[in-house]
């Protein structure tokens, strides 16, 4: 252990010539990590969300020309903010120059400054430029990529206690993760690119990938073209629709201490860019503006899903006639080991799916409609909590979604159904009471019997199924320099759930105290409880339907940011986690110290962090976000006893290459395995090594 402290030291010391931190809004950091924790991911691909931002850093939104999808895709202003900088701009005429924001009561100077790299302030913009031009001027990239574990994982290696029957290894592949990136854009107007993977443990140029990468996506997506055509995505997209009851590619818009971001909107089609190999359609995608204050978004799809095959004992109790195919639909993206090959894309499936809205400036009404079909049948799920959401083959979804303004008054909602019978509704109001308070109110009710192959709305649970909640929540900015914001939320489940075997209830809190020098200090105190109903079963006695106890989680963050100087930053955090349901009680605490330094005008950089962590159980895990090489993303979870440690390095080899290194371990002090199956470690240390080059012409 002192050895790995006196590592991590001089790698700070030696290293702080060197790696430019990726930038991400701190903002933006924190609804991440509160995404994650709220919905228990450990990990999510937001490729998407950094490539968006690095296209506007490059090419400025224009403020006298951008209507409220291109600020809403910007995902770092509020509802209520974006509506005050379009009547501003109605009210008083186009915008002289960026400051200007600051007359505008909701855009406060912390926000402001958060917005300016990716905001300007331009002549009135033309549509029609030549595809032939924006193919050849624009800017390329390619991004070559390199990922793995050091320490012997078991799916690698045979099985020795097998004797002379041992079968080999499970992982078919080996251990590296291969990563290809190109992507072409012309100032946001035309973008054109693919993505190839090979995760570890999978086949390359051999077996069930003599093609070499498991994973290929493709996209051209035009924007803005005329004023007919205002989106047009081939290839491979992702899809918005109203507040999220269908699906909508928006990570945001949920609980979090910025309790003013509830609301969802953006574009209906962006171009698809992440490694999650399911969350797409694959096809075309179109949204035109036949006439004024009208738009029509058509789509199609057609892709080949993953799927669990059923066996006889998936059809015990399932009626005599009944054939079916599948069990579960995989979503992990695996194809590692012989069962889960077999898996691989064994269902053809088709989507087709348009919006038709009316808009005006303080006014939109829009019609949503996705039909998805199914070449399989699913075995039935006799879990009483299942009862209503057994999958048919053949789903459609229609729902009605809203927003309109009444002063300073922002209303929201969408009503939506799979079956005319099954309702899923949500419906939300924001306040600007003034220029130093905001408000919000969501009420949603999601039947048990609501059914949606990829919903992302407003909840507790990332399943728009069996909830109903009201949620309230307000930011106060008493003087300069301070913030306070806090929200509470209230819901109950009108059916039994995974591991609730009975109507359950819940609640939650948050509280956050800010205090912010433009540039210099960012200090924030943060509290937070949620009181959940789970089956409580002391004796584990083999009942079907367990009793049901209230589990509480405190949570408890000080946050610390400080720049020294312009090269120089440095971050730190301490958090405290108390979980407990009866008796029964878990703790956790972590702390950490980050370096960030960035040089100015130097090829180096480089970040590092020192990490303490120490909890009771799972339960008392605690989410911290990491900063990572380029357009990688990284928000573990953090159990049991130990230490962590990583070093990020970046060096601008030319004009035109960068090259990227981390190296990251975590070592335990209680566990003399780590994880279990296939990613077993026999040992107290997982180290991750990543490599990437970045060519730009």
């Amino acid at each position: 252990m002192r050895i790995n402290r006196l590592l991590i030291i001089v790698l700070c010391i030696f290293g702080a010539s060197l790696l430019h931190s990726q930038d991400v809004p701190q903002d933006l950091q924190l609804q991440l990590e509160t995404y994650l924790e709220e919905l228990d991911i450990e990990e999510l691909d937001i490729a998407d969300i950094i490539i968006r931002l690095d296209a506007f850093r490059s090419n400025p939104i224009n403020l006298n020309k951008a209507d409220y999808d291109d600020l809403r895709d910007l995902m770092l202003l509020n509802e209520i903010q974006i509506q005050d900088i379009l009547r501003h701009r109605l009210k008083y005429g186009d915008f002289l120059r960026a400051e200007e924001l600051q007359t505008i009561p909701s855009m406060d100077m912390e926000s402001i400054r958060r917005i300016m790299p990716f905001v300007g302030v331009k002549d009135k913009e033309r549509f029609n430029y030549s595809l032939l031009r924006m193919a050849r001027e624009g800017n390329n990239q390619v991004f070559l990529k390199w990922r793995a574990v050091m320490e012997d994982q078991k799916g690698y290696f045979g099985k020795p206690e097998l004797g002379a029957d041992d079968p080999g290894p499970n992982y078919l592949g080996d251990k590296n993760r291969y990563f290809v990136r190109y992507k072409h854009s012309y100032e946001n107007r035309l973008r054109y690119g693919f993505t190839l993977e090979k995760d570890a443990g999978e086949e390359f140029f051999t077996g069930s990938n003599s093609q070499g990468f498991d994973y290929m996506t493709a996209h051209v997506y035009l924007k803005d073209y005329s004023t007919f055509l205002k989106d047009l995505a081939i290839g491979d997209f992702s899809l918005s629709m109203g507040q999220g009851l269908i699906d909508h590619n928006d990570f945001g818009a949920g609980k979090s201490a910025y309790v003013n971001n509830t609301k969802k909107g953006g574009r209906v089609f962006k171009p698809y860019n992440s490694v999650n190999e399911n969350d797409f359609y694959r096809g075309i995608g179109a949204t035109l503006r036949p006439i004024k204050n009208v738009e029509l978004s058509l789509m199609g799809s057609i892709k080949k899903l993953d799927a669990t095959l059923a066996d006889d004992d998936d059809l015990e109790g399932a009626p005599d006639n009944f054939e079916t195919d599948i069990t579960t639909l995989r979503i992990d993206g695996y194809h590692r080991t012989a069962s889960e090959i077999a898996n691989e894309k064994s269902i053809d499936s088709w989507q087709v799916g348009g919006v038709l809205k009316y808009k005006q400036d303080n006014f939109h009404l829009a019609l949503n409609f996705l039909h998805n079909e199914m070449k399989a049948d699913f075995a039935p799920n006799l879990r009483l909590y299942k009862k209503y959401q057994n999958i048919p083959n053949s789903l459609t979804n229609v729902s009605a979604d809203y927003a309109f303004r009444v002063k300073n008054f922002n209303f929201f909602g969408e009503v939506a159904t799979n079956d005319g019978t099954d309702f899923a509704q949500v419906h939300g109001l924001l306040l600007g009471l003034d220029r130093t308070i905001g408000a919000s109110i969501m009420y949603r009710n999601y039947s048990p019997g609501y059914i949606a192959l990829s919903p992302n709305a407003f909840g507790e649970s990332a399943n728009i199924e069996n909830e109903e909640g009201l949620y309230l929540g307000i930011e106060i900015r008493p003087v300069y320099a301070w913030k306070f914001s806090a929200y509470t939320d209230v819901w109950r489940n009108p059916w039994l759930k995974f591991q609730v075997d009975r109507p359950g209830k819940g609640k939650e809190y948050l509280a956050r105290m800010d205090y912010i020098i433009k540039r210099k200090l960012n200090v924030y105190a943060q509290y937070a409880f949620e009181e959940k109903s789970r089956n409580y079963n002391p004796d584990e006695l083999a009942t079907s339907i367990n009793g049901l106890e209230p589990t509480n989680r405190h949570r408890l963050r000080l946050h610390l940011s400080y720049k020294l100087n312009k090269s120089l930053e440095l971050r730190s955090r301490a958090e405290f986690h108390f979980y407990s349901q009866s008796t029964e009680q878990s703790r956790g605490q972590m702390l950490f110290q980050d370096l960030i330094y960035k040089p100015l005008a130097s090829k180096f950089s480089m970040t590092a962090r020192y990490m303490i962590f120490d909890t009771d159980s799972y339960d008392s895990r605690i989410y911290a976000y990491e900063n990572d090489i380029l357009y990688e993303f990284f928000i573990p979870a953090f159990a049991n006893k130990g230490i962590r440690y990583y070093v990020n390095f970046r060096y601008n080899l030319t004009r035109w290459l960068t090259s990227e290194f981390r190296f990251a371990r975590t070592q335990y002090e209680n566990l003399e395995q780590i994880s279990s199956g296939n990613n077993q470690i026999n040992g107290d240390t997982q180290t991750e090594l990543k490599a990437q080059l970045v060519f730009r012409f």
